[in-house]
């Protein structure tokens, strides 16, 4: 299976997976140093086998990255605690109550089947109501339904769900990827990418059911089949909604009119998915939700915490509360000059810098939150959303000891890094050389 001749891409291969193995079964967020340092050896493995891998071998390669998605199969998440809230959200579903009317303290005591204090200790959101849509819903209750006593038989089947929706997503690269007529090896960097497999299979966020959708849209919007498209696009948007911000990039490439229709038709599916729960008041729950996470929630912020530390500085307390708020509005703003004034290109090049800018506004960018950047940079040449993927990982050195705290020297080199390769390559650089070892293309 692994080449005689290349003893240090076997070598990788073989670190890569017992890291893998060891990281998804034994290492916590709190033994950060541990971590870190496995991940930095598991990312120069991962880039070993990249920069190592003939056309003739690409295959292979796809292979294990699959191989290390399932290996996590029966682990129980140790990077994230929001499997919980899945659980929870699923366990009323499968009690006949609605996750979006109130607060989680307020089913204890219920006698509702696997609804326990124990559970809701776990919560890291009790006091907010749930802000999954319906379509995530259905997945957090099939995750009980057969054992709704059960975490560990609940992440099992969530992590089934989301390998069966990356393993489409693995598919559908390597199918656009010929469309683009780009090296099949551009995709080793969403396959193989450490980041991907243990916040997606290994973590259980649902990042991998958006990037399918989106994805799949991509593949029949590049087929001509735009209706198709279209209600892709809006299953995309019905299991997390900020895919929304790609509509306005279709503006200058099919007209004002079949952007309308497409948006329409993109409304109607996430209003059908909505349907189940239509009596109830959720939809203004998940809106005041949402709006609680932009102006209270803060964790690796870039332009925001510059507005930070100026309201600090100004004001003597933090801003977020009217910060947030101009965060949105600038994101929005930048996103919609972006997409009237520049270039019409392939629609997933225009989405790495419409990501980019969601991200540099936004007031909260968890690790997971970069991967659909890492998904769409595969169909472009700029390599600096796979260099993130590695330094938004160590973020979690917040989490040392247990006792989170915000690492803002960390938050420097993270972006300091980023801008410096995204400069690089906007101004006409090329990291070719430095991800693949060769020009590919």
């Amino acid at each position: 299976m692994l080449r005689k001749s290349s003893p240090w891409v076997n070598l990788a291969y073989v670190l890569s997976g017992g890291i893998t193995l060891y990281i998804g079964y034994f290492v916590s967020r709190e033994e950060t140093w541990l971590l870190l340092t496995l991940y930095s050896i598991l990312f120069a493995a991962v880039l070993t086998i990249v920069r190592n891998t003939e056309q003739q071998d690409v295959d292979l390669a796809y292979y294990w990255g699959i191989l290390l998605r399932v290996i996590l199969i029966a682990s129980i998440p140790k990077l994230s605690d929001d499997f919980y809230r899945f659980i929870w959200d699923g366990r009323l579903l499968f009690n006949f109550e609605d996750p979006y009317k109130y607060l989680p303290a307020h089913h204890l005591d219920s006698g509702l089947t696997g609804i326990t204090q124990a559970l809701y200790d776990q919560l890291n959101s009790q006091e907010y109501l749930s802000v999954y849509p319906p379509l995530n819903q259905v997945i957090f209750f099939l995750s009980v339904l057969f054992s709704p006593g059960s975490i560990v038989w609940s992440v099992v089947i969530l992590r089934v769900i989301v390998l069966v929706f990356e393993l489409g997503s693995i598919s559908l690269i390597r199918k656009l990827l010929r469309h683009y007529k780009l090296p099949q090896a551009y995709g080793l960097l969403y396959v193989l990418n450490p980041l991907v497999i243990f916040e997606l299979t290994g973590n259980l966020h649902f990042e991998g059911i958006v990037i399918y959708f989106l994805l799949l849209a991509l593949w029949n919007y590049e087929q001509k089949k735009l209706n198709r498209s279209a209600v892709f696009f809006g299953l995309s948007v019905a299991t997390k909604f900020l895919p929304l911000i790609f509509l306005p990039l279709l503006l200058r490439k099919i007209g004002f009119k079949k952007t309308v229709i497409y948006g329409l038709i993109v409304a109607a599916t996430l209003a059908i998915t909505f349907l189940p729960l239509i009596n109830t008041a959720h939809i203004w729950a998940i809106k005041d939700s949402m709006s609680l996470y932009f102006q209270k929630f803060e964790f690796n912020g870039s332009i925001y915490y510059l507005a930070r530390w100026y309201g600090f500085e100004t004001d003597g307390y933090n801003i977020i509360a009217k910060s947030g708020k101009w965060m949105m509005y600038a994101t929005l703003g930048s996103i919609m000059l972006y997409s009237l004034f520049s270039k019409p290109k392939e629609w997933p090049r225009q989405m790495v810098w419409v990501w980019t800018l969601y991200l540099l506004f936004a007031t909260t960018v968890h690790p997971w939150y970069v991967i659909p950047l890492v998904a769409v940079g595969v169909f472009s040449k700029v390599r600096f959303p796979w260099l993130w993927s590695y330094l938004i990982f160590m973020t979690y050195a917040n989490y040392a000891g247990g006792e989170y705290m915000d690492r803002i020297e960390v938050v420097i080199v993270e972006y300091s890094l980023v801008a410096i390769i995204a400069f690089w390559e906007v101004f006409g650089g090329s990291s070719e050389k430095l991800f693949f070892g060769r020009k590919l293309s």
